[in-house]
């Protein structure tokens, strides 16, 4: 300890006084999580403070930057003006990363993106890439440099050597009931993004009944911090607020959700057009922050036409090599044969229908019961150990807007074959989510507000 510094109780009392903690304390209390001088019993005295009293602009810059700096950090100077990423809040069917990166990468972008595995009823980017035989998500440093430099995109997990001290907290938020909590979930997540040394970054704040934000407010708010931050952090960055009351796209859970990403990088007739424009508006807006494209409507389809001509495909098989996919399982994966496909994102041959009770127009599917399902049945986790059915899942057949008739199926649920023990309601809750209207329904707006 420096001879004019507090103790680390003493700077656990400024915190709980409210008082502004400077750079140098912040940066203190963070190193003192590695050496020794930070013990489980301080961190939860401060994270509790911290929730209590909040933080200010000064003190959750100075905490994200001291995160960031807790461990090694990736270095792309060769790539100085293309390296991007995007990270979303989390909901049901949220595929949006998988086709994205090879999208990005198509345009000649460089994508190093860091994901993460399921949380509550929210699937994990890594889990449903798991479900492709061989795939890695644990990469070496050099590994991880050759991705980047000869493919352009890799989807991997945080190194133990990036940012330990995001894990330390995080690990101690979950048991102290603080991890709802603003300053602390945006220093967590752009710590984690500026370790990557990004030109640009899309963040995704999702609201609604299946999102962490429930109400549009609560999204604003952290959309604003989350943007003033990365600001002070010199990443330009865009904040997009989307609805996360119905499922994104067709598909929820894991191996399924990889079939409806190569629906769309191989521009597949039915392929979802909900997950389509969420793609390209963001990765749109990534080409336009780094002055890629002149304009919003350039981006959009300079992302769709990788989709149209195969490129982000291509990118998206030669990632999977780069990760440790066989060459002839990324090749199959690519074939568009839906019997091939099937038989390596193997789903469960149990089948159940969600039946329409009446005709009208789908007005609603919620996206939380749904979530549920799909968690309770095995595709999620309710303990941090356990082990993924990533053959569970559900395939809508209808969306938002969509006719329907009385009796007419609109989803398919995978399931295991105790799915009645795991979850003895499932099939109530498939058949309550459904809400139709007798009057048509407009499409789905899912973008709410852009910063």
């Amino acid at each position: 300890m420096a001879e004019n510094s507090l103790s680390i109780p003493d700077l656990i009392a400024k915190k709980r006084d409210d008082i502004e903690l400077s750079p140098d304390e912040i940066k203190q209390f963070i190193q003192g999580l590695s050496n020794g001088d930070v013990q489980d019993c301080h961190v939860g005295a401060m994270l509790m403070a911290i929730y209590i009293r909040g933080m200010t602009e000064k003190e959750i810059c100075s905490m994200t930057m001291s995160m960031r700096d807790s461990g090694e950090r990736l270095n792309w100077p060769q790539f100085r003006g293309s390296v991007v990423d995007k990270h979303s809040t989390g909901g049901i069917g949220d595929k949006i990363s998988i086709p994205l990166a090879p999208a990005l990468a198509a345009c000649g972008l460089k994508v190093p993106m860091m994901s993460g595995r399921g949380l509550g009823i929210t699937g994990g980017t890594l889990d449903k890439l798991e479900s492709i035989p061989g795939y890695q998500v644990q990469l070496t440093d050099e590994q991880i440099t050759d991705l980047i430099t000869n493919v352009g995109c890799g989807i991997i997990s945080q190194s133990p050597k990036l940012n330990p001290a995001d894990r330390y907290l995080y690990k101690i938020r979950d048991v102290t009931a603080t991890v709802p909590n603003n300053a602390l979930i945006v220093s967590s997540i752009l710590s984690k993004k500026a370790i990557e040394d990004l030109d640009a970054l899309v963040l995704d704040i999702k609201y609604g009944s299946a999102a962490f934000m429930k109400t549009t407010e609560a999204a604003e708010v952290l959309a604003e911090w989350l943007f003033k931050v990365s600001t002070m952090l010199g990443m330009k960055t865009c904040c997009y607020i989307t609805e996360m009351n119905n499922p994104i796209g067709y598909c929820m859970g894991n191996a399924i959700e990889i079939q409806e990403s190569l629906d769309l990088m191989t521009y597949k007739l039915g392929h979802s057009t909900d997950l389509e424009e969420l793609i390209c508006e963001q990765g749109g807006r990534l080409l336009l922050l780094i002055n890629k494209v002149e304009t919003i409507e350039q981006g959009r389809e300079m992302i769709r036409n990788t989709f149209k001509n195969g490129s982000a495909l291509q990118k998206f098989h030669d990632m999977l090599i780069g990760q440790g996919v066989s060459r002839d399982i990324a090749k199959q994966l690519i074939s568009n044969d839906e019997t091939i496909v099937g038989s390596i994102l193997k789903l469960s041959d149990i089948c159940h229908q969600g039946i329409s009770l009446q005709a009208g127009y789908v007005e609603s599917i919620d996206a939380f019961k749904l979530g549920t399902i799909v968690q309770r049945l095995g595709g999620g986790r309710l303990k941090p150990m356990d082990t993924l059915d990533l053959s569970v899942g559900i395939r809508l057949l209808k969306h938002v807007g969509d006719s329907i008739q009385q009796n007419e199926p609109w989803a398919i649920l995978y399931a295991p074959a105790d799915a009645s023990k795991r979850y003895p309601k499932f099939l109530d809750d498939l058949n309550a989510s459904l809400l139709v209207s007798s009057t048509p329904v407009k499409p789905l707006q899912r973008v709410y507000k852009i910063y």
